[in-house]
């Protein structure tokens, strides 16, 4: 039997730049922004645990140039599929 551990994970906004950021569910103390670097206290409950603010989570978008990277890898395994499939509807009947 197998279980496993899911965290549950709330999303807060900055106080100084307003960005959006994950923490742990019960957790309090001070933290700072992974975008603008301020120092923040956050506390939601009585029944918190202190950890350091390494725990906190953000993510970041993907730069531009891995998604062209990423779309013209695809794009050329699709054109040789389907290049490969019209050659083989063309010349079928040549080598039957």
């Amino acid at each position: 039997m197998c279980l496993s551990y899911f965290t549950i994970m709330l999303e807060i906004q900055c106080p100084h730049c307003d960005k959006n950021i994950e923490l742990e569910d019960g957790i309090s103390g001070k933290f700072d922004c992974p975008y603008c670097h301020n120092e923040f206290i956050w506390g939601n409950s009585v029944k918190t645990k202190q950890i350091s603010n390494h725990h906190t989570n953000h993510h970041e978008p993907m730069p531009l140039g891995f998604k062209i990277l990423f779309g013209m890898i695809v794009g050329l395994i699709l054109l040789v599929i389907f290049g490969y499939l019209f050659l083989l509807m063309i010349f079928d009947g040549v080598w039957s």
